[in-house]
């Protein structure tokens, strides 16, 4: 079994593409399905033995989950949610259970995300579960400030969409334009494809921001910031926030056409 403790107590909190194990503490067969999910999708191992997960489940989380209740909730589902391996010993999850466990995760109308800069791995990894979970589409992105370290956290939006449009309007304190110049040309070549950055007046722009297709998201710091200071973001859904994002998302594209390109 891959992974240790401190491993799997982290992706239990920094997956927030994938619903929470935790909320399965009274349901075997979903709390396993997690165990398996995760273990494919992080450790690229795909069969976990019932022992395995027993032990991820007991030792690692403090889900009261057994064997014995684990082998029940599984035995209906052989065959369809789940495969059993050639010899016997091991479990994986199917395609069709993958689907099944994805649409468990709740459609909350609000999520607030935490990240702590004092555990930075498990920031960063919270960081890219949460651009992993925004509806692939268009991304616009609003920031007053940029810097280096805006390249690598728009690094990690290129990874899994397509087109991202990031507005700013002037340099980070403490940051030299000559070196930041050279960084840009470097993150054109490789992004320049996904990535298109615009500078507008620094009157214009004041709160920092994120819109996809069917939610926005409100950020507590700058995107250079993610994942170095104590930041919270809010991600508002459509269904209680439509209104506003269609408002911000109009704003946002009058000043991206009086914009000019960094």
């Amino acid at each position: 079994m891959k992974g240790d403790k401190k491993k799997w107590r982290m992706l239990a909190i920094s997956r927030v593409d994938l619903p929470s194990v935790h909320s399965f503490t009274s349901n075997p067969l979903e709390a396993g399905m997690w165990c398996l999910y995760v273990s494919k999708d992080e450790f690229g191992a795909d069969y976990l033995t019932y022992a395995d997960i027993q032990n991820i489940l007991q030792e690692f989380l403090d889900i009261p989950i057994t064997i014995k209740r684990l082998q029940k909730a599984f035995a209906p589902v052989v065959g369809k949610k789940l495969i059993k391996s050639s010899t016997g010993e091991g479990f994986k999850i199917s395609s069709p259970g993958e689907t099944y466990f994805k649409s468990l995760k709740k459609d909350e109308p609000l999520n607030v995300i935490y990240i702590n800069p004092d555990k930075p791995r498990t920031a960063r990894k919270t960081l890219e579960s949460l651009v992993r979970s925004i509806p692939k589409d268009e991304i616009r992105i609003c920031d007053p400030y940029y810097g280096v370290r805006t390249l690598e956290v728009l690094e990690v939006f290129a990874k899994h969409h397509k087109k991202i449009k990031f507005l700013t309007a002037r340099l980070g304190g403490g940051e030299k334009q000559a070196t930041l110049t050279r960084a840009i040309a470097d993150f054109k070549k490789e992004f320049g494809s996904k990535i298109e950055m615009r500078l507008v007046s620094a009157n214009d722009l004041h709160d920092r921001y994120i819109i996809s297709k069917d939610q926005f998201l409100i950020i507590g710091h700058g995107i250079k910031d993610l994942g170095g200071r104590e930041s919270l973001l809010v991600a508002v859904q459509d269904r209680y926030g439509k209104d506003i994002r269609k408002t911000i998302t109009a704003k946002f594209d009058i000043r991206w056409g009086a914009g000019t390109t960094l």
